[in-house]
């Protein structure tokens, strides 16, 4: 490698050589020789070779990430995993319903013998435990961000939590209901999306599928995995309600 430097106005020419075999009767390859460019065009050689230091490896220089590590490492020494030990990030553009986006494509896309004439009701997500019968707010949530995400790709939703009228009240009409005698009394539906959800330390495991009600065929399934921060963002909201 030739490093060249014109220095004006002496009209001359300091050049840096590496050098790696017998250059201008120099053989060593831990000295810089210095060229000179004359007047008259001719490159001579100074006689006494520079000695630089070996630069064949990499050198890194600490700045301030790592002496902060340092500090952290004195103060508790021993790696700990960040998942397991109450890990939440500062910012995060993720929420619930990316996770309810990701789960209806992969239901369309694995979805067979269904068609956008079929009746589909989404119920809410439930713990794989021996009743399967206990929802959380991560649950129902998921399933209400369902119904529009399933919408987008052209399935025919029905709310069955339509009650049989509307109830005026001082404080708000209202249509929907979980009272299963004031719900309408027949709902036509052909599938219902469903799932289960499994809890870690890290987070959650959703289990969605598509059944058929007249043979409770499997049309479609899908699994997300959603971390314990997303979750536990959901439950301080629904504490604090």
């Amino acid at each position: 490698m030739v490093f060249v430097k014109k220095l004006i106005p002496s009209a001359w020419l300091a050049v840096g050589v590496m050098l790696s075999g017998s250059i201008a009767g120099c053989t060593s390859t831990e000295s810089i020789g210095s060229f000179w460019l004359g007047e008259d065009g001719e490159i001579t050689h100074d006689a006494e070779p520079v000695p630089v230091p070996n630069r064949s490896g990499l050198v890194y220089t600490p700045d301030s990430r790592d002496r902060q590590y340092q500090q952290h490492v004195e103060v508790e020494p021993g790696y700990k995993d960040p998942l397991h030990h109450g890990y939440a990030p500062a910012q995060t553009h993720k929420r619930l319903n990316d996770y309810a986006s990701q789960l209806a494509m992969e239901l369309m896309d694995n979805a067979t013998r269904l068609t956008q004439q079929d009746m589909v009701g989404v119920a809410s997500f439930v713990r794989l435990n021996q009743s399967l019968s206990d929802s959380t707010v991560l649950g129902n949530q998921l399933s209400e961000y369902l119904i529009a995400e399933l919408q987008d790709f052209g399935l025919a939703v029905v709310d069955f939590k339509l009650a049989g009228g509307i109830t005026v009240t001082p404080v708000g009409d209202f249509v929907l209901t979980r009272d299963g005698t004031a719900l309408a009394k027949q709902v036509e539906m052909d599938h219902v999306v469903t799932g289960t959800i499994i809890e870690d330390d890290r987070g959650v495991r959703v289990n969605a599928r598509i059944v058929s009600l007249e043979n409770k065929q499997v049309v479609a399934s899908a699994n997300v995995y959603i971390p314990a921060f997303i979750v536990m963002d959901l439950n301080k909201v629904a504490s604090v309600n």
